[in-house]
């Protein structure tokens, strides 16, 4: 086999703005992930006895219900939620009652069938501990336990299936990938992240273009790594490019499709192409 020669590429400067930008993107993927295994990490909701307070903690919220509190055992129906989670043996957060009444919820999903409903003010608290008399008689007789619901949090299968893309995306924005050039016999050989395009030195035309890359129809745009469908004044072209506004690049024509190289040296990889045997 020949022995690649790499083609050297153009280079910008990363923006001051992208690791900002790129945290900015992270945040959000990374909070719904977060939010699924926390709960089954940390083991809330939990319920702790101590001074004559019950304290009610989640992953993001705690209530404390004073000494004294007025306190009903009895279902609690949910009517829609105002804020949290309603996961699968996670339900906390807000949420309305059908007398329109909100209450905070600490439950594991058995709050339909029993429940622990304090007056708390401004919002009633719903607990479910698995064991409520042990939890109230430990509350009223001064003593101190830790108490957690009889169902611990799960993994909701249609959720993890939502979540498998959000890692790679996350890989993919702080893995730097790079668009690569290397001579391999009469081939070009272009490869980025997810494809390797052969395009052959006798089957292809190559020319020198002003044009910059313009609005991203499909594909990546990240500083020093744009791939995919481009807009250019000259038509769409297949981008795979290390630059988005070059002073020169190479427009690739081949089997119809033309593809957008910003090589370092752009007359000398055209010469390349325009060189027969």
């Amino acid at each position: 086999m020949p022995t690649p020669v790499p083609v050297p590429l153009n280079t910008e400067p990363t923006p001051r703005w992208w690791p900002w930008a790129r945290a900015a993107l992270t945040v959000p993927l990374l909070a719904l992930p977060l939010l699924i295994l926390l709960p089954p990490l940390l083991k809330v909701p939990a319920y702790s006895v101590a001074g004559g307070q019950i304290t009610a903690r989640s992953v993001a919220s705690r209530t404390v219900i004073p000494a004294g509190t007025p306190v009903q055992d009895v279902p609690v129906r949910l009517d829609g939620k105002v804020m949290g989670s309603d996961m699968t043996g996670y339900v906390v957060g807000r949420f309305d009652t059908p007398n329109r009444t909100v209450v905070r919820v600490y439950s594991d999903g058995s709050h339909g069938t029993r429940a622990l409903v304090f007056a708390t003010q401004p919002d009633p608290t719903v607990l479910t501990p698995a064991d409520p008399q042990a939890l109230l008689a430990a509350w009223r007789a001064g003593q101190s336990g830790e108490y957690r619901p009889a169902r611990a949090p799960g993994f909701d299968p249609a959720l993890v299936l939502l979540l498998l893309p959000v890692l790679p995306l996350v890989w993919f924005l702080y893995s730097s990938p790079r668009v690569r050039y290397t001579r391999e016999g009469d081939a070009l050989v272009v490869r980025t992240a997810g494809s390797v395009t052969r395009l052959p030195r006798y089957q292809s035309s190559a020319v020198l273009t002003r044009d910059a890359l313009g609005v991203r129809l499909f594909g990546s745009s990240l500083p020093g790594y744009y791939t995919g469908t481009f807009g250019t004044n000259s038509g769409n072209v297949q981008a795979a490019a290390s630059v988005a506004r070059p002073g020169q690049a190479v427009i690739v024509t081949h089997e119809g499709r033309r593809y957008y190289l910003t090589p370092e040296d752009p007359q000398a990889l055209v010469d390349w192409f325009g060189r027969r045997s």
